[in-house]
């Protein structure tokens, strides 16, 4: 699994482990794309993958299969081995620059059809603190962009003036849907795991089907 660019890096996971990487040029534009190579379940639920061969310092990213005759799209990331400390030391002012890389995905993600789910990085899980950032629709077809934080991210900034009640497992706050409303969702998603004393470089992606499905600025 590949969690999300944090400034010049990124964290990668496999069945056992996870390491960090430094990145040589921008981050990879098929990544949050929905376009990846994919593990999903019966729910529809997927994370995105990549192929490291760490020989050649590269990270490969292909399209997910077109069928017979198709031509695979392959992007080639070059990165550079680091250690946890020299991630993390690295892009310790980078906050903002994954906030934003977020809120996009999220915005890409809706059009789509699909919700993001910004959970603890894992391939096995467990799942949680998480963020998920979707779009409803009420009976009367309106559309209102949702974000649900589990647990309450207590005094965490851009959350503590919707307060909730005691003992709540979780809270969202839902807005009228628009592409701030869902560009916004990155900065408060990380504001979250701030809050939690998780650095954003340990996050991992999850997306899935929104029932409701695609949305467009058009729908309001």
């Amino acid at each position: 699994m590949i969690g999300p660019p944090v400034g010049d890096y990124i964290a990668l996971w496999d069945e056992h482990d996870v390491s960090f990487w430094r990145l040589s040029g921008a981050p990879p534009s098929m990544l949050g794309a929905g376009v990846m190579i994919r593990v999903g379940d019966e729910t529809g639920r997927y994370r995105e993958l990549g192929l490291l061969d760490q020989e050649a310092g590269l990270l490969v990213l292909r399209d997910q299969d077109q069928g017979p005759g198709a031509t695979p799209v392959v992007q080639l990331v070059p990165l550079a081995p680091v250690t946890m400390e020299e991630a993390k030391a690295g892009s310790i002012k980078d906050d903002i620059t994954v906030a934003r890389w977020l809120g996009d995905i999220a915005f890409a993600a809706a059009t789509r059809g699909e919700w993001l789910a910004i959970h603890r990085g894992s391939r096995q899980g467990p799942f949680e603190p998480i963020v998920v950032v979707e779009l409803l629709r009420d009976a009367g077809g309106a559309w209102s962009s949702a974000v649900r934080a589990t647990p309450v991210p207590q005094g965490a900034e851009f959350w503590s003036e919707h307060t909730v009640g005691t003992g709540w497992a979780a809270q969202q706050i839902a807005t009228a849907a628009s592409s701030k409303a869902l560009t916004d969702s990155g900065v408060m998603a990380v504001a979250a795991f701030l809050s939690w004393g998780i650095h954003p470089l340990m996050l991992g992606m999850t997306f899935g089907p929104n029932p409701h499905g695609p949305w467009s600025e058009s729908a309001l």
